[in-house]
């Protein structure tokens, strides 16, 4: 095979600003862009509601993105790129901001059996995924109506807050919704899914310790490796029925 046939996935630096300031830069896949810096700003905590922004513009020639919110951004909810350490099985551990997401309280439950057909749908349509292999996937679903959001990039945080700002760009209510997605679940996606009070969050790969014990905290079920044929149930199983 000649090199120029080679598959590779887009990565590229792209820089989210807001209210005028530089707030982070992206190393992503640089389409979706407006869908991942609503979904970054939501899962972060830095503004409550998509209707805390007035306006949005990305410059595809610059890849920047330019965001304007009614009143000044909030505080970061938590912060984790301080959080080098893995295999503790403790949070005790780690800062105290960790906890500052309000914990989930509702009573959705969903069968397993429909967590299921959304993940074949993320993998049926995840199409750079199942072509490069070589980016994640992420697809958030409201189980009321059916509607489904699959995004994907380089980097599987920035699947996630690609699939949270499409959906929350539709007015969804994220407390009936779940999340699949292609990448481990880590303390920081567990916290992401929390913030916008996900309640089920399941994955094609395994969770970390550190994302089980907080989806323990914050009322999150965790359901692993959900594409094989015996998916894993982790956390608050009374969700989950089969």
């Amino acid at each position: 095979m000649k090199k120029n046939e080679l598959y590779s996935a887009v990565e590229m630096p792209v820089e989210l600003w807001v209210n005028d300031k530089i707030l982070t830069t992206f190393m992503c896949t640089p389409f979706d862009l407006e869908d991942m810096a609503i979904g970054h700003l939501l899962t972060r905590g830095l503004v409550k509601d998509i209707s805390n922004i007035s306006n949005i513009k990305v410059d595809v020639d610059t890849y920047q993105i330019f965001v304007i919110t009614d009143g000044p951004v909030s505080n970061k909810l938590y912060s984790v790129p301080e959080f080098v350490l893995s295999g503790t099985s403790s949070v005790d551990k780690f800062n105290d901001n960790i906890y500052k997401v309000p914990k989930i309280r509702s009573d959705f439950s969903i069968k397993l059996t429909k967590i299921i057909e959304f993940a074949k749908l993320l993998e049926k349509e995840a199409i750079i995924y199942n072509t490069t292999g070589g980016v994640h996937g992420a697809i958030v679903a409201e189980t009321n109506s059916g509607k489904y959001f699959v995004r994907e990039d380089i980097g599987r945080h920035c699947a996630v807050d690609k699939a949270v700002g499409a959906f929350a760009k539709e007015g969804l209510n994220f407390s009936n919704a779940i999340i699949s997605t292609t990448g481990r679940i880590s303390l920081d996606m567990l916290l992401k899914s929390a913030v916008v009070q996900i309640p089920v969050v399941s994955s094609l790969k395994y969770p970390s310790d550190m994302g089980i014990n907080l989806a323990n905290h914050y009322g999150v079920s965790i359901v692993s490796r959900i594409l094989s044929e015996n998916p894993l149930v982790y956390t608050n199983k009374q969700r989950i029925s089969v």
